[in-house]
């Protein structure tokens, strides 16, 4: 929990400086980017830390009149926010590249929103072009991840720009990998989020299908957080090391043979066959 909560802090002050950035710059089209993106990551970390759920119980100021008792307020998840920001939500939660779907389970689970899928595709084509027309012009970038192997683009597995390379990066052995690491997060995430009302049903169903699918695990009872730690941990440990070695010989590969758009959006294989018919 205390990696996730620090991965969040280390967003926050880069996003920080990036506004102090754009304000120097006068840029008001940034700041009010950046501000709103701030603003969501401020209310994941207070999710995280079980912060949201609490009323503001400030005192009322004196009143000269006997009025009606002010209904407390409840914070809630901003209305209305992009898919862009959506899945930039699920992925800071999780820290590891992720499907569609499961982005959208993890959004509905923790953020109480749905994420509308069928729009993450131009959502990727959409990050790539503005990149390339404004490198890092932008505090983040919704990518793909990487194979280990040709370092192209991985199919249906979404990342952030701001990831190390090796974070971003699918070996053979990575994608369970990711599956025990993100159950790992998700048990301290929902830990924070359970409180006195308890787990909500949606985190406490997407949870169930991760003890389902650990060896180790005792599915049949009710969801029991510390036996879905002890599975997963125990499992990453055989995998973690041999898959750790994989991915940082692919990203030593990538930084040398690949230029900034490519180490983020893949190399694109060149159709060769179609450029020898076209030649």
């Amino acid at each position: 929990m205390d990696e996730h909560l620090v991965a969040l802090e280390k967003r926050m002050q880069q996003l920080q400086e990036a506004l102090r950035q754009a304000l120097t710059q006068h840029d008001d089209a940034q700041v009010n980017v950046l501000g709103k993106e701030l603003t969501r990551i401020r209310h994941a970390w207070d999710v995280l830390c079980g912060l949201s759920d609490v009323p503001d119980t400030t005192p009322p100021e004196a009143q000269p009149e006997v009025r009606p008792e002010p209904v407390l307020t409840v914070a809630e998840p901003p209305q209305g926010v992009p898919v862009r920001d959506q899945v930039h939500q699920a992925l800071a939660l999780l820290t590891v590249p992720a499907s569609p779907k499961l982005l959208s389970q993890v959004h509905q689970a923790f953020f109480s929103s749905p994420l509308n899928t069928a729009r993450l595709t131009t959502l990727r084509r959409d990050e790539e072009r503005s990149f390339r027309s404004a490198p890092y012009g932008r505090a983040y970038y919704i990518c793909p991840a990487l194979t280990f192997d040709l370092l192209s683009p991985a199919r249906g597995l979404l990342a952030l720009s701001t990831w190390p390379l090796e974070q971003r990066l699918v070996g053979p052995l990575t994608q369970r990998v990711h599956f025990l690491t993100s159950a790992l997060r998700l048990a301290d995430a929902a830990e924070h989020l359970a409180g006195e009302a308890g787990m909500p049903q949606p985190v406490q169903q997407l949870l169930l299908h991760y003890s389902r699918n650990i060896h180790g695990d005792t599915p049949r009872g009710p969801l029991d957080l510390e036996a879905l730690r002890r599975a997963a941990a125990a499992e990453l440990e055989i995998h973690a090391d041999d898959d750790a070695d994989t991915r940082a010989e692919a990203a030593q590969r990538a930084r040398e043979q690949l230029g900034d758009v490519e180490q983020i959006f893949g190399n694109i294989l060149r159709d060769t066959a179609r450029l020898r018919r076209t030649s």
